[in-house]
């Protein structure tokens, strides 16, 4: 329950050694559950975090990262985060 005035924070669930499936679900749009989002990593110091907007329905939001996340992100950030799961020798 939100109170007025209060937003509620988010914090990535994702562990940084995760496949790309996996961070992708867990940034995933908690409005209509669909993965087909826009992210773009903030450039902040003190708390990093990353943009999300749902290609779906619209919805943008702050999700707070650890700085492990963040670095993990920051690698990604060149190459698509897809739902197919990898093997790890095929990586």
């Amino acid at each position: 329950m939100l109170h007025a005035g209060l937003v509620a924070t988010e914090i990535a669930s994702f562990r940084d050694e995760d496949e790309p499936c996996l961070v992708l679900v867990s940034l995933a749009c908690p409005s209509c559950l669909s993965s087909d989002i826009d992210w773009q990593l903030l450039d902040t110091e003190d708390d990093p975090s990353v943009r999300c907007e749902c290609r779906g329905c619209g919805n943008t939001r702050t999700v707070y990262l650890t700085q492990g996340q963040a670095l993990r992100l920051a690698l990604q950030e060149p190459w698509p985060l897809d739902l197919i799961p990898r093997a790890p020798a095929l990586l």
